[in-house]
């Protein structure tokens, strides 16, 4: 990801997480876990990660794609592929195999190729859909101006002839595919800093949204809210797992009622994922928890102080050049 976002997300959640207050999440029992070399990440997306030498972490598993320099990975759908630079280059994989280059006037931090349309978001939060067709730009939106961003930027998403796109502002704006025109825009929270979409996904018919301050959701019964300081968000089925920066996880469902919640007292969560219906969800120190869905077992598994990027694709956990396979932690 772009050092300019990478420098502003890391300082502000270094400011947020309360980092030098020295609380510090401290398990009774931990447990060992095994580990084995892998690559280095060196930026990382919502979608996937990078590694030094040029691999790409997708959220199914180590790609066979080798990124040219200078670039990073963006995003991977039934689309296609991006990867794109700091100074607005992106090149794509078409999913007809092909290859495609394009110049966008700013970095791309962003992006979901749907019917051979590039919906993109760039760095001064303006976003708009590319024909790769034609070669051209028939949609172009701006956003309010941002001065800090979190990293975890999520990408646009495809509801059927719709497009969410997340904006770098705490907005959704919804275009229409059909008519290339801007059909409805909600606001997901409306915070001066770190207010841009981290998450962006559905529950069944139900289209779930966060920033670093709120998650909501928005179907048939309208919209819904749940205010919370973010460190991580995913789902699973009908439930909703929210990951709050003082330990807390809290288990929802579409309309934002807590099923479930247990608090991991002053736990600095970086990464979180559900594998074959168990948690996983790793605090900053290096502390891995695993725990049942709805939060009544688990067991702490201790690995080395985590010192950079981390990342769950498919079964295992990779961060420090090293990876950890998910598969045999229980928490049982």
């Amino acid at each position: 990801m772009r050092k300019e976002i990478l420098f502003w997300g890391i300082t502000s959640l270094f400011v947020m997480t309360g980092c030098g207050s020295k609380q510090y999440f401290s398990p009774e029992k931990t447990y060992s876990a095994s580990s084995s070399n892998a690559g280095v990440i060196q930026s990382f997306s919502r979608a996937g990660a990078t590694l030094e030498n040029g691999r790409v972490l997708t959220q199914k598993g180590l790609s066979t794609l080798s990124v040219t320099k200078g670039f990073d990975f963006i995003n991977s759908t039934i689309g296609g592929m991006i990867v794109a630079n700091k100074k607005g280059d992106c090149q794509l994989t078409l999913k007809d195999g092909s290859s495609k280059s394009i110049k966008l006037s700013k970095a791309l931090v962003g992006g979901t190729i749907i019917n051979n349309k590039l919906v993109y978001i760039l760095q001064d939060n303006s976003f708009g859909i590319y024909d790769l067709t034609t070669d051209k730009i028939v949609y172009n939106n701006k956003a309010e101006k941002v001065f800090s961003i979190d990293t975890r930027i999520a990408n646009p998403y495809q509801v059927d002839n719709l497009v969410v796109v997340p904006t770098l502002s705490g907005k959704l704006s919804i275009l229409d595919l059909s008519t290339l025109k801007l059909s409805k825009e909600i606001y997901v929270s409306t915070e001066s800093s770190l207010n841009n979409v981290i998450f962006l996904s559905r529950v069944g018919n139900t289209l779930v949204a966060a920033t670093p301050h709120r998650v909501i959701s928005y179907g048939n019964k309208g919209k819904r809210e749940f205010d919370r300081a973010i460190s991580e968000i995913i789902v699973s089925e009908n439930s909703i797992f929210v990951f709050s920066k003082d330990g807390l996880v809290s288990q929802l469902n579409s309309s934002m009622k807590v099923l479930n919640e247990k608090k991991f007292r002053f736990a600095h969560f970086s990464v979180a994922s559900i594998i074959d219906n168990k948690i996983y969800a790793m605090d900053k120190q290096g502390f891995l928890i695993v725990s049942n869905k709805e939060l009544t077992k688990h067991k702490v598994y201790e690995l080395p102080e985590v010192e950079g990027y981390s990342f769950i694709s498919a079964k295992k956990l990779y961060y420090d050049g090293k990876s950890i396979d998910l598969a045999p932690l229980g928490y049982e």
